[in-house]
């Protein structure tokens, strides 16, 4: 993309039409918009390789950390003074009602309208434009 080719000089845009100047402002906004999203794409491509990498790491702790906390519950429920079956259930029961107190809470805490900020200012930047261009 040659930016330099695209360009005028300011005595060529004194002599212009309001039309041609109008596209001229069009055709650099339409520039100025394809090197954005490049630029978005290679850093979010960057991004995606790094969080993909983050996400196995932090998937693989995970399953071992339910691992050792079911080992631990198991041996809770074991060290208790009733019969061993009776000791692992009660503990696996109190664990399922504190995980469903807690999904509970946490999809009573999500959103209910995304992205608030970014849809206003969206709106703005459109009623902005908008403005300027009439």
């Amino acid at each position: 993309m040659e930016l330099e080719s695209e360009r005028l000089e300011r005595s060529q845009l004194e002599t212009l039409t309001t039309a041609e100047l109008i596209r001229h402002a069009f055709a650099e906004a339409k520039l100025l918009v394809k090197a954005e999203v490049l630029h978005a794409k290679k850093e979010l491509r960057e991004e995606i390789k790094a969080a993909r990498t983050s996400g196995i790491l932090i998937g693989a702790a995970v399953t071992l950390v339910l691992c050792g906390l079911s080992a631990l519950f198991v041996t809770i429920g074991l060290a208790l003074p009733l019969t061993p079956w009776l000791g692992v259930l009660l503990v696996g029961v109190g664990l399922l009602l504190i995980a469903g107190g807690m999904a509970w809470f946490g999809v009573k805490k999500l959103p209910k309208k995304p992205l608030p900020h970014t849809q206003e200012r969206l709106k703005t930047d459109f009623e902005r434009a908008r403005e300027t261009l009439q």
